[in-house]
């Protein structure tokens, strides 16, 4: 089979290797989509935090947005079926620790992270996986839509750390796919107006297409959710942060510091809070999928095979205007 390797920053390699064999907790897994997102940018360019604080190393296998279909199961698995279609988590803890047992295992000292440290991630012919962190897809979630479970779990968890309380103004920075998804589960769950403050004209046409507004000028919200994935983004966040307002920052920049007015935050009476990854929220975020009324395929602007993936990873370090959701799709022949 194939497996694509960065080895070093600004050098990805496709390598033939053996099919793995799951453990006796494990899945193994045929990746059929996996979605390109900043981390991968920052893993292949080498500025990903993890790199640079010795959390991870190169080489590694990317790919933490997938979906697939299960080829092989452990001796200890029950609960999936061969050719079930399923999604899995990025975070996955020892499970034996007292922040596991908490229910924070993203913040378990020992944990991998898919893709990014310690756990193989899916852009590969076939990819052993812990059953305990995979979820069985609902099967009315088309495949396009179902690559987003895990950047929708990441953006679900963003909204919930918000504390959106009846009355609450939202606003969300960057219309990524983060920003697109935390804009669109704020209107699902609450049924309020979202603004969203996005300079990229296409990602602001995306966005204002399922009724997101720009927000006015000068104007503040009670509830800011940072998602540009930039310096500038969280400049622009905290600008619009009312008096007693929270922000949530959920996008990593790949910059090692910002200069932050602390006094103003102080003075202000606001809050900053950091949202990473998506402990516990993956049921409820399967359930918004499978609504239907929220469909993240419509962000896809490009399809890859994995022999292409050079290429796709040149566009997603390129990011030129217009840029949404790039997707590597594994096919028989890399099974081989």
């Amino acid at each position: 089979m194939k497996s694509l390797f960065i080895t070093a920053p600004g050098k990805i390699e496709l390598v033939a290797r053996e099919t793995p064999r799951p453990g006796p907790d494990d899945l193994l897994l045929a990746p059929l989509a996996i979605g390109l997102c900043r981390t991968d940018a920052e893993l292949a360019d080498g500025s990903m935090i993890y790199l640079r604080d010795g959390r991870s190393s190169l080489p590694l296998t990317p790919g933490h947005e997938w979906v697939a279909r299960v080829a092989g199961k452990g001796s200890h698995v029950e609960g999936f079926a061969i050719g079930d279609m399923v999604v899995g988590e990025c975070s996955i803890g020892c499970g034996t620790c007292a922040k596991c047992h908490a229910g924070d295992y993203h913040q378990c000292e020992t944990r991998a992270e898919t893709g990014i440290m310690k756990q193989e991630g899916a852009m590969t012919g076939y990819f052993r996986f812990p059953a305990a962190s995979a979820h069985k897809l609902p099967e009315d979630i088309a495949i396009e839509d179902a690559v987003f479970a895990e950047p929708s779990a990441v953006a679900l968890r963003a909204v919930l750390r918000a504390s959106f309380q009846q009355g609450d103004s939202i606003l969300v920075v960057g219309a990524g796919t983060i920003g697109w998804l935390a804009a669109a589960i704020a209107m699902d769950s609450y049924g309020v107006s979202v603004a969203v403050l996005e300079p990229d004209m296409e990602r602001m046409q995306r966005v204002s297409a399922i009724g997101a507004r720009a927000p006015e000028p000068d104007e503040r919200f009670d509830v800011v959710i940072e998602a540009s994935g930039n310096s500038n983004g969280l400049n622009s966040a905290l600008e619009r942060l009312a008096s007693n307002g929270r922000l949530v920052a959920v996008s990593l920049t790949g910059c090692a510091a910002h200069a932050v007015d602390i006094d103003r935050i102080v003075v202000s009476d606001q809050s900053l809070t950091g949202s990473l990854g998506s402990p516990g929220v993956w049921s409820h975020m399967l359930e918004l999928l499978g609504r239907g009324r929220m469909r993240p395929s419509v962000l896809i602007t490009g399809r890859y095979r994995l022999s292409k993936a050079r290429e796709a990873y040149a566009a997603l370090l390129e990011n030129r205007p217009g840029t949404g959701k790039l997707l590597i799709l594994p096919d028989d022949e890399d099974r081989l």
